[in-house]
């Protein structure tokens, strides 16, 4: 009778009254022992309230407004102030410098002396070929004599026609020696005009080369001249920018000492081949109308504006996830603090993050910091907010 009133408890559920007394035929301690310890469960579970739901996780996340991206994107790449034409000047002639009138960072008119050679030699030479055509020419006097005394000896048959020829040979050879002799003439007395190194165009002297006293050969380079005109920015652009070039592009210079001074300018040259050290094509962007504090040798800034490939979405790089192999990024719905993940299409880099042509618009919300931990209609909390207590049923 007892065991079968403990197997009716139990049947009645476990938040039924449970009897207090026991009577009946005591059975096996083993039985009893059960019973007694099944008893206890289900009071036990009648004391306790239902488990609490588990808590919903809030992630806390950064975000960003996306904004749409203007068409194309900016190079921009340090270059240094040169001038359009630099001219290395030396003599035209070899000898010993007495005189360098020009230092560095002089500016030269056209004319000015630069420059000077002892020219003694080149005196000598110049009187040696002057003393050739006082020769020549006294030649070619005896000879045209000659010939004007055999014309009527030849008339009256005095001399023969093989005669007549012989003179008149002479007298042609003596022409042509004289005008020989004034030539070389000529050319020991611009020989000597060698020895004055002078400017041909006005300029700044960027560098010096040779000292009074060396001796210089022909051609060597005494100074530099940078010629006064146009300004220029040497740049180096990498072989992956340099296809989208072209000569006429606008660009913008700003100076590196002073950046609120900029001007406009234009690329001018762009080189056919790249340089072997650098791997980098050299290209000169001309500017028109240069600032007065804009002066040779200064770093500047050049920034070219190139075509892009359409609008865009501007997002973080950091935005960007991965979901079945494809980019992907958490947009926040701002009602209710959830996310939803939304493929994207990338078309590449921009100045501010990555380009996105399909899949957001302006205005957008998107994750920027911890995408990787979330999933689609997760709740996460923005930042300067407060977290929401979650809504559950207490028991």
């Amino acid at each position: 009778m007892g065991d079968e009133m403990i197997m009716s408890t139990l049947a009645a559920g476990p938040c039924r009254p449970v009897p207090t007394s026991y009577s009946g035929t005591r059975g096996p301690g083993i039985a009893r022992r059960l019973a007694v310890l099944a008893i206890t469960a289900a009071l036990a579970g009648c004391r306790g309230e239902a488990a609490p739901e588990e808590a919903e996780v809030v992630r806390p996340v950064k975000v960003a407004t996306v904004a749409a991206a203007p068409d194309g994107r900016t190079l921009s790449y340090s270059g240094v102030v040169r001038a359009r034409v630099e001219s290395n000047i030396g003599f035209r002639v070899g000898g010993k410098i007495v005189e360098r009138a020009v230092n560095v960072g002089d500016r030269v008119k056209v004319g000015q002396l630069i420059a000077r050679l002892d020219d003694t030699d080149l005196k000598l030479a110049e009187n040696s070929a002057r003393a050739a055509v006082a020769s020549a020419r006294t030649r070619r006097d005896v000879t045209r004599d000659n010939l004007e005394r055999a014309k009527p000896l030849l008339a009256q048959q005095f001399i023969s026609q093989a005669s007549y020829d012989i003179r008149r040979n002479d007298f042609d050879s003596a022409v042509s020696a004289l005008a020989s002799a004034e030539a070389q003439l000529r050319q020991a007395a611009n020989a000597t005009g060698y020895a004055t190194l002078g400017a041909e165009k006005a300029g700044i002297v960027t560098a010096v080369t040779a000292e009074p006293g060396q001796v210089v050969s022909a051609g060597q380079t005494v100074v530099t001249v940078a010629e006064a005109g146009e300004t220029e920015i040497a740049i180096g652009v990498p072989e992956q920018d340099a296809g989208r070039l072209t000569v006429g592009h606008n660009a913008r210079v700003t100076l590196w000492a002073s950046s609120r001074t900029g001007t406009q300018g234009r690329i001018r040259e762009i080189a056919g081949q790249a340089d072997a050290a650098s791997r980098t094509y050299a290209v000169r962007v001309s500017v028109a109308d240069p600032p007065q504090a804009m002066r040779l040798g200064m770093t500047a800034t050049v920034a070219i504006q190139i075509d892009g490939q359409g609008a865009a979405i501007v997002v973080p790089l950091t935005a960007l996830t991965e979901a079945d192999g494809a980019p992907v990024v958490f947009l926040v719905d701002a009602e209710n603090n959830t996310v939803r993940r939304t493929p994207v299409a990338v078309s590449g880099t921009a100045d501010e993050g990555v380009r996105v042509t399909s899949g957001l618009k302006p205005g957008d919300v998107v994750v920027t910091a911890g995408a990787q931990f979330l999933r689609d209609g997760m709740r996460v909390k923005l930042p300067g907010e407060r977290t929401r207590a979650p809504t559950g049923k207490s028991g």
